[in-house]
C-alpha cells in the first residue's frame, strides 16, 4: 500500500517499539502534516510515534548538492575491497 505514495522512498519493518519506518521526500516543511493526513486517510489507524526531519541534504548518491538541490560536485565512494587494479592491455593481444 505504501508503494502507491510517490513521496515514499524507503520502507522497513522493525523488531522494536516501532513496527514500521518510512522514509519520505517532501518539498518543504509544511508538507509533513499534509503527508501524514493523506497517510491517515488511506491506511487503517496509523499511529505516528516519532518523526525526524532533515531540512537540507548536502550529499545524495555521491553528489554534493547546493542549496537548491542541484549537483555541484562528486564524492566518489571507495570500493569495499580497496582500489581496483588499473585496466591494462588484454592478455594475448
Amino acid at each position: 500500500m505504501l508503494s502507491g505514495f510517490r513521496e515514499v522512498r524507503a520502507c522497513a519493518t522493525t523488531a522494536g517499539s516501532h513496527h514500521l519506518v518510512v522514509d519520505v521526500w517532501l518539498r518543504g516543511l509544511g508538507d509533513v502534516h499534509a503527508f501524514e493526513a493523506h497517510l491517515s486517510r488511506r491506511l487503517p489507524r496509523p499511529i505516528i510515534d516519532d518523526r525526524s526531519l532533515v531540512l537540507r541534504t548536502v550529499k545524495h548518491m555521491s553528489r554534493l548538492l547546493d542549496e537548491g538541490g542541484r549537483s555541484v560536485g562528486v564524492v566518489p565512494l571507495p570500493h569495499p575491497h580497496g582500489p581496483r587494479p588499473s585496466a591494462g592491455p588484454e592478455p594475448g593481444v
